[in-house]
């Protein structure tokens, strides 16, 4: 199978990078979150604020890929 020529843009470093700032922001969600649970029980806040931060951590992973992606793109093409 062939691939894209977007696929040889990021690297292992690239995701790794990525990965490692998405970890990051779902560890500060999680805790900028519990405020804003229903619940009283701080085990049940910090819970229901875990799950509240796994979309908000998928977006900016999916938001960081594309970044990094044109960015490298634009580069690319400067330097030619």
């Amino acid at each position: 199978m062939e691939n894209a020529p977007y696929q040889k843009l990021l690297t292992k470093g690239h995701i790794a990078l990525g990965t490692i700032l998405t970890v990051g922001v779902f560890i500060m969600m999680s805790f900028l979150l519990r405020p804003f649970t229903f619940s009283t029980d701080p085990v049940v806040a910090q819970l229901q604020a875990c799950f509240t931060a796994i979309p908000i951590s998928a977006t900016f992973w999916f938001a960081c890929n594309m970044f990094m992606l044109v960015l490298i793109d634009q580069r690319k093409q400067n330097q030619k």
